[in-house]
């Protein structure tokens, strides 16, 4: 018995690979401009920086009723997950560094272990699946109300010549698809 299409490749077309996407700062509060003037030059180019992501996952919790020696299952609350590590190569002039440490700052600092209460803290990044021709976005999430937790510390060696990698730890309330940027042009 044949396959049900004679042309695979042709039917189905290429398969997504995981080192085609593009990571977006969409806006960047107003304190860390205010901290560090560079942000918003630093949101444009960011994805330069990027050297590993995630596109976040959506998941519901079950709820099972025991229902007359059944159980029925329905939906309940969002169980997706909500943190992750993003990892950058670390810049030599540091605007990198300098703006994820002013954000992180936003959620607890040295100098008070305070933090900066509601939206003045938060911002929103957006991560794309770009095209095989590198150029077209096939899918694009919004992390929605980010926070930066961490920034996990680089391993120098006087002896080695690894480029040094910046992993930022963030949080974010929400995530959503945006179908407007499907099929534009990056």
């Amino acid at each position: 018995m044949p396959l049900a299409c004679e042309n695979i490749h042709a039917t189905i077309g290429d398969y997504q690979r995981n080192y085609l996407y593009k990571v977006f700062i969409e806006n960047v509060p107003e304190v860390v401009i205010a901290r560090f003037p560079d942000a918003l030059t630093l949101q444009k180019e960011i994805d330069i920086y990027n050297s590993k992501a995630i596109f976040p996952n959506r998941q519901t919790n079950e709820i099972k009723i025991p229902w007359s020696g059944e159980f029925f299952e329905i939906p309940g609350t969002d169980n997706s997950t909500r943190n992750a590590d993003f990892e950058f190569f670390d810049d030599e002039p540091k605007k990198l560094y300098d703006f994820f440490m002013a954000c992180k700052d936003l959620t607890g600092n040295e100098d008070n272990q305070a933090s900066v209460y509601g939206v003045d803290a938060k911002f929103n990044m957006g991560v794309a699946k770009v095209s095989v021709d590198k150029e077209t976005i096939t899918a694009y999430r919004r992390l929605v109300g980010v926070r930066v937790y961490g920034l996990d510390a680089s391993e120098v060696d006087k002896g080695g010549s690894d480029i040094l990698k910046v992993k930022v730890s963030i949080r974010w309330d929400r995530n959503k698809e945006d179908y407007t940027k499907r099929g534009k042009k990056i």
